[in-house]
């Protein structure tokens, strides 16, 4: 199940592949640097955070080894922004136009916050997952909330549903403006009117999992990181299994306090905040 949902995820989107994509532009590292700096000037409120539970087991999978998430280490982050420019070059994340950008509409999986970065937290019962009118919001067995693109019709209801606001509605036709560059072939560019968010680097866990059942490993998530926590100077995201007690990120949050947005704590937020000591 885990594996197909990550199949039509990564190569799920409605005319991927049928269109000419002689306008991607050559990817520029100081353009897409200077929206992001953009995009940091303008940043909303923290909002608050609680003490939460350490995520565990998701109760529709009780027999799932694996529960993938992350932990940002608000002692160590300095909002410095590399996270965002890392998570936009893994994942092709066009530029906008300057209407957009005016609306301050960035498509960047990430936002800093009060200089601190968010995104999707892959709720265990994620509420934009149940107002999805075509399942295009589903939950995999190993605890991420993908999107399936190919199912995805822009009712923009999951965007509406989510308690932090952290998914991305593409208004524009990137290709077509000019606006698309692709740095990562492993990673399919979306079309314009899909909901987009955080995908936890999907593609990455694919990779190593077919990689472990190639070799007849039983794999739980070792020596894969997202590109946003291989990207951080301060170390400061935490990428792991939060069912292996082998895992940092399992045996940090045994020590260390876990912050949830109260706004999510009730829906068993995957990817969390530490903070000071237990």
């Amino acid at each position: 199940m885990g594996a197909l949902i990550g199949g039509l995820f990564l190569f799920g989107c409605r005319k991927q592949g049928e269109r000419n994509a002689k306008a991607v532009r050559q990817t520029s590292v100081r353009e897409i640097k200077k929206e992001i700096q953009m995009a940091m000037k303008n940043q909303k409120p923290l909002g608050r955070l609680e003490l939460v539970p350490v995520p565990s087991r998701l109760g529709a999978y009780p027999n799932e080894s694996n529960r993938f998430g992350m932990a940002i280490d608000l002692d160590l982050c300095d909002g410095c922004g590399e996270c965002i420019l890392a998570c936009n070059l893994e994942n092709n994340i066009p530029l906008v136009n300057d209407y957009q950008a005016s609306k301050n509409n960035y498509m960047h999986w990430i936002e800093m916050r009060g200089n601190v970065p968010v995104f999707c937290s892959h709720c265990g019962d994620a509420p934009c997952e149940k107002v999805c009118p075509t399942v295009a919001a589903v939950h995999s067995p190993e605890g991420l909330s993908a999107m399936i693109y190919a199912r995805c019709v822009g009712t923009r209801f999951c965007g509406a549903n989510c308690p932090t606001k952290v998914r991305k509605f593409n208004y524009t036709d990137a290709l077509e403006e000019g606006l698309q560059y692709i740095s990562n072939k492993d990673v399919p560019i979306r079309e314009r009117g899909v909901m987009e968010k955080c995908s936890l680097c999907l593609h990455r866990l694919q990779a190593a999992r077919w990689e472990a059942k190639t070799a007849g490993i039983p794999w739980r998530g070792e020596g894969v990181k997202t590109a946003c926590a291989e990207a951080c100077p301060k170390g400061a995201i935490i990428f792991g299994n939060w069912l292996d007690k082998e895992s940092i990120l399992y045996r940090e949050a045994q020590v260390r306090g876990v912050y949830a947005f109260s706004s999510l704590a009730l829906f068993d937020p995957a990817v969390v905040y530490f903070r000071g000591k237990r």
